[in-house]
């Protein structure tokens, strides 16, 4: 069994990758999937950001209300730390659960999938990392159209994450993602043909 983590810029086609691996036998851990079942009404995650946060941040079917969450500690460090020491260590544990299940059902390739894997420093435990990347200005677009946000507010989400610079440097494999999906593919299967041969 081979562990690998999975990471890229926002909207730079990290699902798209993954879809792409998950086509080819891996199995796939996604750390957005596993935050959102760790802060589910009535998990214990669920219970310290209400407590922490207060009820304002619930929407009326009780589950959290991300945006309201994302706007409530984007400016502000100390809410930020808060909210990561919460869902951090709970997404932690649920992976490494996962992670297991999967190699005891067989997966010869499981991937890790986090969107701040680097920030995160889960790169220090967790290698080979693979990179999804893109030109900046196809990242931006990209951005815009999923969001339907203006090229500001796009450009602003993208400088508050680590430089795509950093991350290359970081990453063992880089997958550029600006052309095809055909080309997107081949990329994929010559990252996994050289991950299995290691």
């Amino acid at each position: 069994m081979k562990l690998v983590g999975l990471t890229g810029g926002i909207a730079s086609g990290k699902s798209t990758v993954a879809k792409i691996l998950k086509q080819l036998g891996a199995a796939i851990v996604d750390a957005d999937q596993l935050s959102r079942e760790v802060v589910a009404p009535g998990q214990d995650g669920w219970n310290e950001i209400t407590a922490t946060f207060g009820r304002e941040v619930l929407q009326a079917d009780q589950t959290l209300d991300r945006q309201k969450l994302r706007t409530m500690i984007f400016n502000n460090p100390d809410a930020r730390k808060q909210l990561e020491a919460i869902i951090h260590p709970r997404v932690r544990a649920l992976a490494e659960q996962r992670i297991r299940e999967h190699g005891a059902a067989g997966f010869e390739l499981i991937v890790y999938e986090v969107p701040l894997l680097f920030e995160g420093k889960i790169h220090e435990w967790l290698r080979p990392v693979i990179l999804v990347a893109c030109d900046v200005e196809i990242q931006r677009q990209r951005l815009q159209q999923r969001d339907a946000i203006d090229a500001a507010a796009a450009q602003k989400i993208i400088d508050a994450q680590m430089s795509l610079a950093e991350k290359r440097r970081l990453a063992d494999y880089v997958i550029e993602n600006d052309s095809s999906l055909a080309d997107l593919e081949a990329q994929v299967r010559a990252v996994v043909a050289k991950i299995k041969a290691t």
